[in-house]
């Protein structure tokens, strides 16, 4: 969802009015909220699953140990579920790799990339005891517990349904339950764009939270809620439950007075640092800034008492919001459709060593270029101070979609889309690099730009004829995933989007419609830099994320890869 976008679809224009304390002006004209899976394409030529075979595995070429297709559009749409965008997310467990899309859900082996199980996210969420769901899913991977943890939609898309595995084989028994996550407006409110973070105390999701206007029309952004639920709640001998959690709900109320910037796209802080604070960053709601704050009073058996700690912001380095990415389609109007999201926050957090590690997709005013980069940021856990800012990017090129994950020895792995206007160059691709962190909390690059996986097509459009001008918003993401392998000491898995062929006769699709179709890739890449012997054994213990207090931002150094 394009940042809080209060407007579906249709650009609606919002402006919020003057309070006692301050004239606050959420910073984007309009917003969208993707409802329950929002656009449907209906496909009928997608007849057939795509036996996982469109694209060859690739194995043992340098740092990527092996790389192999994940769910594609084709195979959700065999199950009836033929949606834009996939919200391609996944995670890495000891032998196994999961992966979720909006319409399917599917388990490789993580040695062969072989699919050991593909089914409808519907018929998954039932058979484990749960909803069908309106999708938007999450997973994780908790390797202390040795158990899966995934979020979704319920039925009703103002409720949120959790799945926790029996053990750390995700074919096995997962047992589920369902809460409300946003008690708005009956079954016309939404619990948005939920988001899915862990402790060593509690599990983190936020939602935006949208709900019908009052005079009909289109869903309208009511604010946030932060759910946080004890570990001891969802890892116990029975189902989970949600006993002991909080629920830190920030309204949107601007007739009220109603100022408080608690971002949105709220991102919990993951972290294997004992304590009883817990941490989380996002986007400002209302500047081009990213904000944190604490969670305090936390315990593995309760959150009913915890607080919020005061907002500091953390002066980032000047930013926009980044337009729509480049292809180097034959047809002018679609060579700059691509929806790279906005500057939300959209993958996971990470606290290692006493530093957070996040990234987002800017428009920078550092380089002056319409152009989307990915952004990281590292920020000292003890001052809130920025250590320091690093773009991924180049000239003539879009950078979008990122996602990082951090393992204990500061290791960090990003993966990306990139595409622009060369002919040669320039088709979606799905790339990884690879950083070590110094002392100081800079960023040296370990592996360079790893292409993983180019588009089969320069002219991505979803939902139109091939060959024709793209027909609506060209949804890109929402978001990739990275992961820390639980069994390699430098280990981590990527997953993310790229373009398939035309859904036509030509290309094995007969009755397609035309147009595109999206497709997942996941990897298996090593960070490169070796780790001290002595880290060797901390890393195989687990993944680890690692926390502190946060507070203003002060300093910003500021590096390009």
């Amino acid at each position: 969802m394009k940042h809080v976008r209060i407007a579906a679809l249709a650009a609606t224009m919002l402006a919020l009015g003057s309070t006692a304390a301050s004239a606050q002006q959420i910073k984007h004209a309009w917003w969208e909220t993707k409802g329950v899976l929002g656009p449907t394409v209906q496909v009928p030529g997608d007849i057939s699953l795509d036996q996982n075979g469109k694209s060859a595995p690739v194995f043992n070429a340098g740092q990527v140990v092996i790389g192999f297709e994940g769910i594609s559009q084709y195979d959700a749409a065999a199950f009836g579920r033929n949606f834009i965008p996939p919200d391609t997310n996944g995670a890495a467990g000891r032998t196994q790799y999961m992966s979720t899309t909006n319409g399917a859900y599917a388990v490789f082996d993580k040695a062969t990339g072989t699919r050991t199980m593909l089914s409808q996210d519907n018929a998954w969420w039932t058979a484990h005891g749960g909803q069908a769901t309106g999708g938007d899913t999450r997973v994780m991977y908790n390797a202390d517990a040795s158990r899966w943890v995934m979020v979704a939609f319920g039925a009703n898309a103002k409720d949120l349904q959790i799945a926790v595995s029996d053990t750390d084989n995700a074919l096995g028994g997962w047992k589920t339950t369902v809460f409300e996550g946003y008690a708005g407006l009956g079954f016309g409110a939404t619990a948005d764009y939920p988001t899915l973070a862990l402790d060593k105390n509690a599990v983190y999701i936020g939602t935006n939270n949208f709900a019908p206007a009052s005079a009909g029309g289109s869903n309208s952004f009511r604010g946030t809620t932060l759910n946080v639920i004890p570990l001891d709640s969802l890892f116990n001998a029975g189902a989970p439950t949600i006993a002991g959690i909080k629920q830190f709900v920030t309204p949107y109320n601007p007739g009220a007075g109603q100022v408080e910037d608690r971002g949105f796209a709220i991102q919990g802080v993951n972290s294997s640092t004992a304590g009883t604070t817990g941490r989380v960053v996002s986007a400002s709601l209302f500047e081009y800034d990213s904000i944190t704050y604490t969670v305090n009073g936390l315990s593995t058996s309760s959150a009913t008492g915890a607080t919020r700690g005061a907002v500091d912001y953390l002066g980032e380095a000047g930013f926009v919001t980044a337009g729509p990415g480049r292809q180097p389609s034959p047809i002018a109007a679609n060579q700059r459709i691509i929806d790279t999201n906005d500057e939300r926050i959209s993958s996971s957090v990470y606290e290692v060593n006493g530093k957070i590690y996040m990234l987002h997709t800017v428009n920078s005013l550092l380089d002056a270029q319409d152009e989307a980069r990915t952004r990281i940021v590292v920020i000292d856990s003890a001052s809130g101070n920025i250590l320091s800012t690093t773009e991924i990017g180049a000239a003539g090129y879009d950078y979008y979609m990122g996602s990082l994950a951090v393992n204990q020895a500061g290791q960090v792995m990003v993966g990306y889309n990139r595409s622009g206007l060369d002919p040669a160059t320039g088709k979606i691709g799905f790339y990884a690099r690879a950083y070590k962190t110094l002392a100081d909390g800079t960023l040296v690059e370990t592996l360079g730009e790893t292409l993983l996986k180019e588009s089969l097509t320069n002219d991505y459009h979803n939902g139109s004829l091939d060959g024709q001008a793209a027909v609506g918003r060209q949804r890109w993401g929402d978001y990739s995933q990275v992961s820390v392998d639980p069994t390699q000491y430098d280990g981590f898995w990527v997953i993310g989007e790229f373009a398939r062929e035309p859904n036509n006769a030509a290309n094995g699709h007969p009755g397609g419609t035309g147009g595109t179709r999206w497709g997942t890739w996941i990897a298996n890449v090593r960070a490169g830099a070796v780790p001290e012997p002595a880290t060797w054994a901390m890393m195989l213990m687990g993944f680890g994320f690692v926390g502190a207090g946060m507070r203003r931002a002060r300093s910003v150094k500021v590096s390009y890869a």
